[in-house]
């Protein structure tokens, strides 16, 4: 499978540093012109679907790159945001002031911490490397589009490059960014 992940345009949750995770928030005007912006870039290119994640800023973008590729279009539940718990809605000074000893323990970037009622990176790991796999098998001489969100974009680029948790965290796809992976 050829692989190409995109991660959703511009909210303003993005612009206001707010923890959006499985909340589901929309684009704003220019996360819409990124995805327009992108949709005309790759209208040339040739894929044989699109996947996106069930959550709107996702969806939303994946439906504008569709309306200039007119593909298959299948939402997979697996490839939503990480839920942060009740750090959603929430600045990271927000986070900081209120939650100060939660905060210094970083366990939004730890494997097996996250914050009350969130799901840990590796939970989320499990669940979108699962999904992965079962894409590979399914398309496995494809050239799939995947609309996703950037902590689930780390995810997969851990997964492609047998990088660690730590490691993990050095990459960042920007909004409306393209990451290309085979195999």
């Amino acid at each position: 499978m050829h692989l190409f992940v995109v991660r959703h345009g511009e909210t303003d949750h993005n612009v206001q540093n707010r923890y959006a995770g499985s909340t589901d928030v929309p684009l704003n005007a220019t996360g819409l012109l990124q995805a327009e912006q992108l949709a005309e870039m790759l209208k040339g290119s040739s894929f044989d679907l699109i996947i996106t994640s069930p959550l709107l800023r996702a969806r939303k973008t994946a439906e504008i790159i569709n309306s200039w590729l007119s593909l298959p279009l299948v939402v997979v539940n697996e490839f939503t945001e990480r839920n942060v718990g009740f750090y959603e809605g929430l600045t990271q000074e927000e986070v900081k002031s209120q939650y100060p000893e939660l905060y210094a323990r970083r366990c939004t970037r730890q494997p097996d911490d996250a914050p009350t009622g969130g799901e840990t990176y590796r939970e989320s790991d499990v669940r979108v490397s699962t999904a992965l796999e079962e894409l590979r098998a399914a398309y496995p001489n494809k050239r799939v589009l995947l609309v996703c969100h950037s902590r689930v974009a780390r995810i997969i680029h851990k997964f492609y490059n047998g990088l660690s948790y730590d490691e993990m965290h050095e990459f960042s796809l920007g909004n409306c960014e393209v990451a290309e992976y085979t195999a």
